[in-house]
């Protein structure tokens, strides 16, 4: 029985292809911008998409597993990554797909509940990071650590790495390198550098695409608080567990209080897994409210850099009067 697959360009395809994975109690993301699928009699039996260089929402309808088709479609994709550019891949996929991928050469991050993270065999998460490690010349015994956005960087970001920072001897700030900010990771990360400049146990480090990213939390960029954020949160967090804090050294972990739903269930989340190496600070407030990079986000958009300015460190309120004159 010869296949035909075929790449979804028009949105009749893509709901076609929303209704078939909700069998398989998956999600059509927004971000995907490759869909490739297989019919049968007019009925779609297979599909798999990616978003970049990250590969999800494999489904092969049940009458057909034993047909070989879940490799014909990858090997489809592939190609069409490949023509892209695209050599490297990261998998979020289900746990029964696992064994196939480990048979494609992919090698596992980490498995947690109904969600399976792999990435293809010629990187590896621990080299990554011993080589992060090592550019920064983190080589302390007892780190603390505060995953930050910044978008952009607030006091009341500055106000929780100054208390962390008391407590080791290194506090290392890792800045999300995802792209799906209203600043850039550039931005953001030149942000936090220079808002924490006199802070001498402060190192400011890439995330990676190991924490709250594409692959490892999606919908966090969504800020939709939707079924998936919980499972996504745990796969998260224990890959910061697994890897993250042996490799660096860390022992505590800081939060801030949160008032967004999403960052909220993820810290609920954390706690869970982190136990007594979660510390939760209360965010710093002005009049009553708590510090927010929305609030400054909003003021900037309508250039009201009085209102900005109690709410930033000074480098960052520099920062935005220098980007509204460019």
């Amino acid at each position: 029985m010869n296949f035909l697959v075929k790449e979804a360009i028009l949105s009749q395809e893509k709901d076609r292809i929303i209704i078939f994975l909700k069998t398989f109690a998956l999600n059509y993301e927004k971000n995907n911008n490759l869909s490739l699928y297989i019919e049968q009699d007019e009925e779609i039996i297979a599909t798999v998409s990616a978003a970049d260089y990250i590969i999800k929402d494999l489904a092969i309808a049940k009458a057909y597993q034993s047909k070989n088709l879940a490799n014909y479609l990858l090997s489809c994709l592939f190609q069409k990554l490949a023509a892209k550019g695209i050599v490297y891949y990261q998998v979020y996929t289900k746990p029964e797909y696992k064994k196939m991928f480990l048979e494609l050469n992919f090698s596992e991050i980490i498995t947690v509940s109904q969600t399976c993270l792999l990435e293809t065999k010629n990187f590896s998460i621990r080299n990554e990071l011993y080589k992060l490690k090592e550019s920064y010349h983190i080589n302390t015994c007892d780190n603390g650590v505060i995953v930050v956005n910044a978008n952009p960087f607030t006091n009341g970001h500055l106000y929780l790495i100054e208390q962390a920072a008391k407590n080791h001897e290194k506090l290392i700030v890792f800045v999300l390198e995802e792209d799906q900010s209203y600043f850039r990771f550039s931005e953001r990360f030149l942000l936090v550098q220079r808002g924490t400049a006199h802070l001498g146990n402060v190192v400011v480090v890439p995330s990676t695409k190991y924490i709250i990213s594409s692959l490892t939390f999606p919908t966090y960029f969504l800020k939709e608080d939707v079924d998936q954020v919980r499972e996504q949160a745990f796969v998260d967090a224990q890959i910061f567990v697994t890897y993250f804090m042996p490799i660096f050294n860390i022992s505590k972990r800081y939060v801030g209080s949160e008032i967004d739903p999403v960052t909220a269930k993820y810290n609920v989340v954390l706690k869970q897994v982190l136990g007594s190496r979660l510390i939760q600070i209360n965010r710093k407030e002005i009049a009553g409210q708590p510090i927010s990079a929305s609030l400054v986000r909003t003021y900037y958009q309508t250039r009201e850099f009085m209102k900005i300015a109690p709410l930033v460190p000074p480098t960052t309120l520099a920062y935005l009067k220098e980007k509204h004159h460019e």
